[in-house]
């Protein structure tokens, strides 16, 4: 084999491996990146950490007969600056969880979910409700932006558990804040 060549296909090999080593760095690949916290990231708020409460949003789990899993309601304003109090009930048969993130963030999270299926979070951005209980989730939502929550327990995303959020400067109707 010509030395050159040899050289050549090891530098290729390692190149390789190398990005194969960093491939799991970037936000959102791994879980508890805390992604929130990365100015690179498109901004969800941060956590609300002993803030005072400016507003409470109850949101229900629902399981239907024929499958589907949804949360209520699953579009929510919310007025730039406010500190929301989520208060998640779950009303039904199975345990689930509230992750709050970018679309982006979520996507990813959601691919790595897949192969992690039995991953329990431990985010702040992110609360596991079992069957039968409410958990809450105090968020602080410092910039507009058009934000998604979901439950990535495998499979629940598709039969319908998610939401938007759409966090602006102003609200059409005020809603509390």
């Amino acid at each position: 084999m010509n030395f050159g060549v040899f050289t050549l296909t090891t530098l290729i090999g390692c190149s390789f491996m190398a990005s194969g080593a960093l491939a799991n760095t970037r936000i959102g690949d791994q879980p508890h990146a805390q992604g929130y916290n990365h100015p690179e990231h498109v901004s969800i708020g941060r956590p609300a950490a002993g803030g005072t409460i400016t507003r409470t949003i109850e949101i229900n789990i629902k399981e239907t007969k024929s499958g589907y899993m949804l949360f209520d309601p699953d579009a929510i304003h919310i007025k730039e600056g406010s500190v929301v109090r989520f208060v998640i009930n779950n009303f039904g048969d199975l345990d689930h969880e509230f992750f709050l993130g970018s679309f982006d963030e979520i996507a990813k999270h959601k691919q790595w979910m897949q192969k992690q299926p039995d991953m329990k979070h431990d985010d702040p951005n992110a609360v596991f409700i079992a069957s039968g209980t409410s958990e809450t989730l105090d968020w602080n939502f410092s910039n507009k932006a058009n934000l998604e929550y979901v439950c990535l327990i495998p499979g629940h995303r598709e039969a319908g558990m998610f939401g938007v959020i759409m966090v602006h400067d102003h609200l059409a109707r005020e809603q509390g804040n």
